[in-house]
C-alpha cells in the first residue's frame, strides 16, 4: 500500500479530533477530572491486552515473521538506551532537578499504546495493517519493560524503586506472552482451527468478534482521557513553560531523528522502519504523568508535557514522515 504525507497529516489530525468529546463533557462539567483514570485503567488492563492478543490473530505464522519481530525489539531497546545516554549528556548538571527528571522522562517514552496503535490502526489497511501490529505489540512490551526499570530510575535516581514483580505483571507483558505462545504453537488464527459452518466455527468467530469489539475501545477511551486531562489545563499553563517545549522537543524531534538514523539504512522492511519510526514519534507518554504522581515529582507539570507534546505533534510527525519517505527513500 502507499501511504502519503497527507495520509500521515489528516490521520494525526482526526485521531487528536478524537479527544474533543471528553474535552467538550469534561468542560461542561458531565465528565469529573477523576474519570479520565478509571478510563485509563479500562485501557490499560483490559482494551489494551485484548487488542495486543488480537493483533497475534491477524496473521498465520512464518518464520520471516518472527524473525523480525526480534529485530523490532532489539532496535525498540536500542534506540531507547540511545535516548536514555544523550539525555543523560544533555542534563547531566542538572540530573538532581525535580522538573528535569520529567523532562528526561517526557523525553525518553513515547505514548505508543494508548496514541501509538489507534495511530497504526488509522493509517494502514489489510496485510500491511496485520503485519505493523504484530510489530507494534513488540514495542510497547520493550516499552513496558524500560518504563519499569529505566523510566522508574529515570524519575527517581533510586535503583531500589526498580520493581521485577511490576514488569512481570504488566497486563501488556502478560498479554505479549500469550498472543506470541499462540502465535507461534498454533501458527494461524485459532478461528481458523474449526471448519466454517460447525458450532466450533460459530463461537470461535463470535469469540474473536467480541474480542475484536474490546480492541476496538482503545482508540476512543485514550483519545477521551487526553481530551479530559487537556480541559483541566489552564492555556496559561499549558503554552507558556519553557521546559515543557524542550520535553516535547526531545520527545518530537530527538527520538524520531534518532529511529531514523539507526534503522534506515538497514536490510529490513520497511513495515519494521515504519512501525518503530511512529510508535516512537508518537507525543510523550500518558505514564508520565502517572509517573510524577506515584514518584512525589510535579504531576501538574507532567500532565502540561505530555499534553502539549500531543498538541505540537501534528506539526511534527507529517514532514518527518515525509523526510524519512521523500528525503530518505523509504517507502511502504
Amino acid at each position: 500500500m502507499n501511504v502519503s504525507f497527507f495520509d500521515v497529516l489528516i490521520t494525526v489530525i482526526f485521531l487528536i479530533l478524537l479527544a474533543l468529546p471528553g474535552f467538550i463533557f469534561a468542560k461542561l462539567k458531565m465528565l469529573p477530572e477523576k474519570a479520565s483514570e478509571a478510563f485509563s485503567v479500562l485501557v490499560l488492563y483490559g482494551c489494551q491486552p485484548v487488542l495486543i492478543i488480537t493483533s497475534f490473530q491477524s496473521k498465520e505464522y512464518i518464520p520471516e515473521i518472527g524473525l523480525n519481530m526480534l529485530y523490532v525489539m532489539l532496535l525498540a531497546v536500542a534506540v531507547h538506551l540511545t535516548v536514555f545516554a544523550v539525555l543523560k549528556l544533555l542534563f547531566i548538571k542538572r540530573s538532581a532537578d525535580d522538573k528535569i527528571k520529567i523532562v528526561k522522562y517526557a523525553g525518553a517514552f513515547s505514548n505508543c499504546g494508548f496514541m501509538g496503535f489507534p495511530f497504526l490502526q488509522s493509517l494502514f489497511t489489510g496485510e500491511t495493517l496485520a503485519e505493523v501490529m504484530l510489530y507494534g505489540a513488540v514495542v510497547v512490551a520493550v516499552f513496558n519493560v524500560l518504563t519499569w526499570t529505566f523510566g522508574v530510575y529515570i524519575m527517581t535516581g533510586d535503583l531500589n524503586n526498580v520493581s521485577v514483580k511490576k514488569i512481570a505483571l504488566n497486563p501488556v507483558i502478560i498479554s505479549v506472552v500469550i498472543g506470541f505462545l499462540l502465535f507461534v504453537l498454533v501458527k494461524k488464527p485459532i478461528v481458523s482451527l474449526a471448519a466454517e459452518g460447525t458450532a466450533a466455527y460459530s463461537v470461535l468467530s463470535k469469540l474473536m468478534q467480541s474480542l475484536n469489539f474490546i480492541a476496538d475501545m482503545v482508540t476512543p477511551l485514550s483519545m477521551t482521557v487526553i481530551g479530559i486531562k487537556l480541559a483541566n489545563v489552564g492555556l496559561k499553563q499549558l503554552f507558556f513553560d519553557g521546559q515543557a517545549y524542550l520535553a516535547a522537543a526531545l520527545k518530537l524531534l530527538l527520538m524520531p531523528a534518532l529511529t531514523m538514523l539507526i534503522t534506515v539504512f538497514l536490510p529490513i522492511s520497511a513495515a519494521i522502519k515504519y512501525t518503530l519510526f511512529f510508535l516512537l514519534a508518537m507525543p510523550s507518554a500518558t505514564s508520565t504523568a502517572m509517573f510524577a504522581v506515584k514518584f512525589g515529582k510535579d504531576g501538574d507539570f507532567a500532565s502540561v508535557c505530555v499534553l502539549l507534546s500531543t498538541l505540537l505533534s501534528v506539526l511534527t510527525i507529517p514532514p518527518l514522515y515525509l523526510f524519512m519517505s521523500g528525503v530518505l527513500g523509504v517507502t511502504i
